[in-house]
Formats: C-alpha cells, sequence, structure tokens
C-alpha cells in the first residue's frame, strides 16, 4: 500500500513538474498574430479594429511603432506576422515574395501643400506658377518626395534639389527638404510653399496663418497613388488562409468605420495611442475633414497591382532606385 502511495506521490510530482516546465516554456500568446504599422495615418487603417478587439481563430496583437522604424519589423529578427509599411518600403524589403505577401493598399495619399504667401489652388493647369519659387518638402529624398518629384517630372517641369534658398533657380521649381516640420512649416517660412502630411496639416492651418493651396493626389491621378501597403508572412497565409481572409475583411470594415458618425475622434485616438502611438494623433486633429484626406480605404493586392507597379517604376525613376516587386508578391494575383 505504502509502495503506491508513493509511486502516485511520484506520478504526481512529476506531472506538476511538467506542467511547470511547460508554464515557463510556452508562453499564452505564442500564437498570438503580431500586427506592427507605423504611427500616424497609416495606424487609422486598423483604428477599428484596435478599438473593438474582435474575436478571431487567433489571438491577434496590435503595435503602432515609430514610422522611422518600421522597416525593421520586417528585416528584423522577430518580424511581423503583419506589417503596415510604405510602398517603397515593402518593395525594398519584401518585394521579391519569398517571405512576405502584400495583401493590399490600405491608405492613397495624404499630402497637401501649404503657404501663407500665396493662395491660388495648384492644379495640374497651373502647375508651372511653381517655378522659380521655394518648395519645402518633408521627406524629400523618400516617399513624400518621389511623389511630388513624379508630378513635375510626369508635366515635364524641370526642378532642382537645393539645400539653400538662396541657390534658387529662376527657370526650375526649387526643392528644399524640411528636416523638422514643427519649425520649418510655419507662418513666414524661408519656402513660398510647403508640403506636409495629415493629420499635421490640420494642426498647422488651425491658426488661419497657412492655407491648404494644392493636393498631391490630385495631382498625381484622379485616384491618388498607393502610399501605405499591408503585407503578411507567407508562411501565415498558407497555415491559415481562413484567419487571412477574415483580417482582410476586418480591414475593409475598419476603413468604412473610420468616416461613420459612430467613430469618435477621442475613440479612434485612444485606440491607435493606447497600442503605442506617440499622441501624434489626438481629437482635435482627427475631424472628419482630416480623415477624409488620410484616404484610408482597403485596396487588394490584385486590384491594385498596376498601380503599385506604376508608382514603383516612377519612383525608381525620380530617387534612382531599382526596387524590384515579383508578381508572386501580390496576393491573389494570376496572370
Amino acid at each position: 500500500m505504502k509502495s503506491c502511495i508513493k509511486m502516485l506521490a511520484a506520478a504526481l510530482a512529476a506531472a506538476v513538474t511538467a506542467l511547470s516546465f511547460s508554464a515557463c516554456t510556452k508562453p499564452s500568446d505564442e500564437d498570438a498574430v503580431s500586427v506592427y504599422m507605423p504611427d500616424g495615418a497609416p495606424a487609422l487603417a486598423l483604428a477599428q479594429l484596435m478599438a473593438e478587439s474582435p474575436e478571431w481563430d487567433r489571438d491577434v496583437e496590435y503595435n503602432v511603432v515609430d514610422a522611422n522604424t518600421i522597416q525593421t519589423y520586417v528585416t528584423g529578427e522577430m518580424p511581423a506576422d503583419i506589417c503596415v509599411l510604405p510602398v517603397n518600403a515593402a518593395a525594398k524589403t519584401a518585394g521579391d515574395g519569398s517571405s512576405y505577401t502584400m495583401l493590399g493598399v490600405v491608405t492613397h495619399g495624404n499630402l497637401y501643400m501649404l503657404s501663407s504667401e500665396y493662395s491660388e489652388q495648384i492644379t495640374n493647369e497651373n502647375l508651372t506658377s511653381l517655378v522659380g519659387k521655394t518648395v519645402g518638402c518633408i521627406q524629400l529624398g523618400n516617399f513624400v518626395g518621389a511623389v511630388f518629384k513624379t508630378i513635375l517630372d510626369n508635366a515635364q517641369i524641370e526642378y532642382a534639389v537645393i539645400s539653400d534658398a538662396g541657390q534658387a533657380s529662376a527657370d526650375k521649381v526649387n526643392l528644399m527638404n524640411i528636416a523638422d516640420p514643427a519649425k520649418e512649416i510655419v507662418p513666414g517660412a524661408l519656402f513660398d510653399y510647403m508640403i506636409a502630411a495629415e493629420p499635421v496639416i490640420t494642426a498647422k492651418t488651425a491658426s488661419g496663418q497657412l492655407s491648404v493651396v494644392g493636393d498631391l493626389q490630385s495631382l498625381y491621378g484622379e485616384n491618388g497613388y498607393p502610399q501605405a501597403v499591408m503585407i503578411a508572412k507567407n508562411s501565415l497565409i498558407e497555415d491559415n488562409p481562413q484567419f487571412i481572409a477574415s483580417f482582410i475583411e476586418g480591414v475593409k470594415d475598419s476603413a468604412e468605420w473610420l468616416l461613420s458618425p459612430e467613430a469618435l475622434p477621442a475613440d479612434i485616438a485612444a485606440a491607435v495611442n493606447s497600442h503605442g502611438g506617440a499622441n501624434s494623433l489626438t481629437e482635435k486633429n482627427l475631424t472628419k475633414n482630416t480623415l477624409a484626406r488620410c484616404a484610408v480605404s482597403f485596396e487588394s493586392a490584385a486590384e491594385a497591382r498596376q498601380s503599385v507597379l506604376d508608382f514603383i517604376t516612377s519612383f525608381n525613376r525620380v530617387t534612382g532606385s531599382s526596387l524590384t516587386l515579383a508578381d508572386k508578391f501580390f496576393y491573389g494575383y494570376t496572370q
């Protein structure tokens, strides 16, 4: 009898030890899908999902991070399962389709031109009025600059990148980088025009001293351009296609919810900021007009493929890059 008791006690001890070891080595969120997105307008694409935490057949962890670091969540040691990032960054880090596939475009442009000196709206008909002027531009050497350079290039308008206003040419559009928007996008700045993104635009025009005088989406083309895209690990797509399909539907619904009466600015800002946002999105700068100008809407990778290819071609031309995109990078695309 004592022998049986000892054997039972030993078995129980072993079971407890095994359970303890399991608890230490297998975290409860082991199967959670990690989703990363840059702070700002791209995070708005998933705002409803972060606000309401819908139930999926997998746990989902949302992470809003500094826009300057978003690429590291694709190339780093702990890559994201799903990531939202600029289309050129997606092409650079994952365009060969070997590890990630693009699910779709989630934003289609939130760039506008400001001025405190000029009030005439800049359109494709009077774009030449920028010749001889100085245009300050955020991210001049990256995505934003590529958009504006493409607009000028398509209109066959010459431009020059300068580092000092004294270098401005009378027969070209003079482009200068804006390194510090807080200090440089101000009334009376050394630029005739300034290019920035929503929701910064709303904050900068609140005093009435700066006005929106140009819409880069309209200048680029009727439907704007692919800006932020959503990519997912190939392994996740292959292992759980139903989850991917459901998540895409959730992102579509989130984009529609954003402009609905039910989506309150305070709730939108709280949803983003509670998942790591740096409080750049606030109740004051998330008016319905601002949200509309962030151009959040989901377009499937297959539908957006040609516009993405066209944009990357233009990006390569004006930046000297050589980005390429494989057909298998586009989810759902078949030749």
